[in-house]
């Protein structure tokens, strides 16, 4: 302790030495900062007035930032295209860049970690010597700087962490407008895709409106032609009246020969009606009998069905069974004109009369058929409006889509303008909410573990209940089956014993036909007249030629009146159509503005894209820079550090 104090001339001799050596170094570090940093007129030669210089620079760099940000804003339409040019080739510059910095980054962050460490060690250092040297005063001066280099150490690092976020916030920034991008680009393809299509379905139905004018050219010459064809009947129906009014006399007189005789056969009818509704009666007894046998089975529903289809056989035996009486009846009445064949001369007249009817029924049957075409005719028309409709209401909510996404779209960035005001407050609430979800899946997973073992278990008493319903299923089977066997044999009973009360009414029944034959028989015997039944065709033949003339009336009023119809629905159907072409072409119209809207929108985002990207280049210039003015800090640091490392080992070394 008492060496420094008897011998100043040592050091004086080490601050000499000492203040040489910073000669030496200081005006290399000086050179380093300035040919590193040209803006500056003046290089310090301390690192801490260097740290508070840039600090005090950086606010002035964020005020020009918010310049050049309004400048950009203000910039004209073609300036903005030009950019967007230059920042095409520009972004894998900008990727290199990021690289870049994220490298340089890593670096400065393992050079700020040694010269901790190295300081600890230094601290220690100048603690054992402070023990030695108690009245020394560079000592003092160095543990002052070396304090000033600790906090100058830990502002850079924390700016450093505020660069890093910095730049992977602009980054997050950079892929959602990229996305946003790509998602307006083909927004756009989609209704460019909607625009051909409208405009194939457009030239679609002017060919169909085509198609329809000469559908209707073609049906106006066929009513004329129906019309020329009608007029024609008519003539024909006014000479078959002027002939066969000579033979109306002759069939009046027929007539109350006929109206004796249908007398007689409508009395026979009625008794024959009686016994069928009797038997009808003792049937439907049998039937209610077998219904309420068959309501003991109600919940087998295959039952129900056998037993209505044997109600339709029985009915169908029993309309059979009316019919042989009819032929009966029929047979009987053939007998009566066998003996009327005997009159040639009103067969022969009767024979053209039929011919004449034929050929009328051969017209009618035309008309019939021209009639139904021209209904089918119709109903096609309707089809075309009912397809007509249904486009229109494709269209309508077609445009109703597309308005949908315009709106999507003018949300979609509304979203995007607000989640970049609110970047910055949600990182921490993702960090804890990330926290919250892994907590969360650790959770998850322990209770999957006990997961198989309650399927096993459920799986195995699914199996039982199968076993169990299995069994069921083959009991009702077996019950099914035995109700089965006992329905049909109840059926075969019923049948057996309906088929003997029908034999026994069939056999009366041919008794009594028989009874009527003869009667018949007798009655013909009276009819020799050659006269009377001459009257009788005749009358026959002058009725038949009313009720056809009354038919050709009806369907000639039929027919204008379907005519008068569709000529109606032809112009009610154009006059749609017109209507329909017109407001097609308002929503072509509202969709090419809606498009050329939706298109100046997409031109203004794409210039706010630009313009972000121009921020963001700009941003990361103005980063690179502070990154290299951080680098040129910490070299002249590590400078500066060698440079008392050198001094204190030529002074206690």
């Amino acid at each position: 302790m008492s060496s420094p104090l008897h011998e100043p001339d040592d050091d004086d001799v080490l601050s000499a030495g000492s203040q040489s050596q910073r000669e030496m170094f200081l005006p290399d570090f000086s050179n380093i900062s300035a040919g590193m940093n040209e803006e500056l007129p003046k290089p310090a030669l301390n690192p801490c007035t260097e740290v508070q210089e840039e600090s005090e620079n950086h606010h002035p760099q964020g005020l020009e930032l918010a310049t050049r940000r309004k400048n950009s804003s203000r910039e004209n339409p073609l300036q903005r295209s030009q950019s967007q040019s230059e920042m095409s080739w520009r972004k894998p510059d900008v990727v290199s860049k990021k690289a870049e910095f994220q490298a340089r980054i890593q670096e400065l962050e393992r050079a700020s970690n040694a010269v901790a460490s190295f300081l600890t060690l230094f601290k220690g250092a100048i603690a054992e010597i402070s023990f030695t040297n108690e009245n020394s005063t560079p000592a003092d001066i160095l543990l002052v700087k070396l304090t000033e280099m600790e906090i100058e150490n830990t502002n850079l690092k924390r700016k450093m962490l505020e660069k890093e976020k910095c730049i992977q916030e602009l980054s997050c920034l950079l892929q959602k407008e990229k996305a946003n991008n790509l998602k307006a680009t083909n927004h756009s393809r989609s209704v460019k895709v909607v625009q051909t299509r409208l405009q194939l379905q457009i030239q679609k139905k002017e060919v169909e409106n085509d198609q329809l004018k000469e559908y209707m050219k073609s049906l106006e010459t066929k009513i004329a032609e129906w019309n020329t064809q009608l007029r024609k009947h008519r003539h024909q129906t006014l000479t078959w009246k002027e002939t066969n009014e000579p033979k109306k006399i002759a069939l009046k007189k027929a007539t109350k020969v006929q109206r004796q005789r249908a007398e007689c056969l409508e009395a026979d009818i009625g008794s024959l009606t009686s016994q069928i509704k009797d038997r009808e009666a003792k049937l439907s007894e049998t039937f209610s009998a077998s219904s309420v046998w068959k309501s003991h089975y109600e919940k087998v529903v295959e039952e129900k069905t056998v037993l209505e289809v044997q109600i339709e056989t029985l009915q169908k035996q029993i309309m059979s069974l009316l019919e042989d009486l009819k032929k009966i009846e029929d047979s009987g009445r053939n007998s009566t004109e066998d003996l009327l064949e005997k009159l040639h001369s009103s067969d022969s007249k009767n024979e053209s009369i039929n011919h004449e009817n034929e050929k009328i029924k051969s017209t009618f049957a035309a008309l019939k058929d021209k009639v139904a075409s021209v209904e089918e005719e119709l109903l096609e028309l309707q089809e075309v409006e009912k397809q007509q409709k249904f486009l229109a209401e494709e269209y309508k909510t077609q445009v109703q889509k597309l308005q949908a996404a315009a709106e999507e779209v003018k949300s979609r960035y509304a979203k995007v303008l607000h989640e970049n005001k609110l970047m910055k407050a949600s990182k921490d609430l993702e960090l804890e909410e990330v926290r919250s979800q892994k907590e969360a899946h650790f959770k998850e997973l322990e209770r999957a573990r006990g997961l198989p073992k309650a399927a096993e278990r459920r799986l195995q008493e699914c199996h039982k209940n199968l076993l169990y319903f299995k069994g069921r299923c083959a009991e009702q089977t077996q019950t099914v089956r035995e109700l089965q066997v006992q329905v049909d044999e109840n059926d075969s009973l019923l049948k057996a014993l309906s088929l003997e009360e029908k034999n026994c009414h069939i056999r009366l029944k041919c008794e009594s036909l028989e009874r009527k034959l003869e009667q018949m028989d007798a009655d013909n015997a009276e009819l020799e007249n050659k006269l009377a039944s001459q009257e009788e065709h005749l009358k026959f033949s002058e009725l038949q030629l009313k009720k056809k003339s009354a038919e050709y009336g009806a369907l000639a009023r039929k027919l204008e009146a379907t005519l008068e119809e569709g000529r109606q629905k032809v112009s009610e159907e154009m006059e749609r159509l017109s209507s329909k072409e017109q407001a097609l072409q308002i929503k072509i119209f509202d969709l090419e503005t809606e498009l050329r809207r939706k298109t100046e929108e997409q031109k203004q985002l794409v210039c706010q894209l630009n313009n972000n990207e121009q921020y963001q280049e700009v941003c990361l210039k103005e980063m690179q820079h502070s990154l290299d003015k951080s680098e040129n800090q910490n070299k002249s640091i590590r400078n500066y550090i060698q440079f008392l490392k050198t001094s204190y080992i030529t002074m206690f070394g």
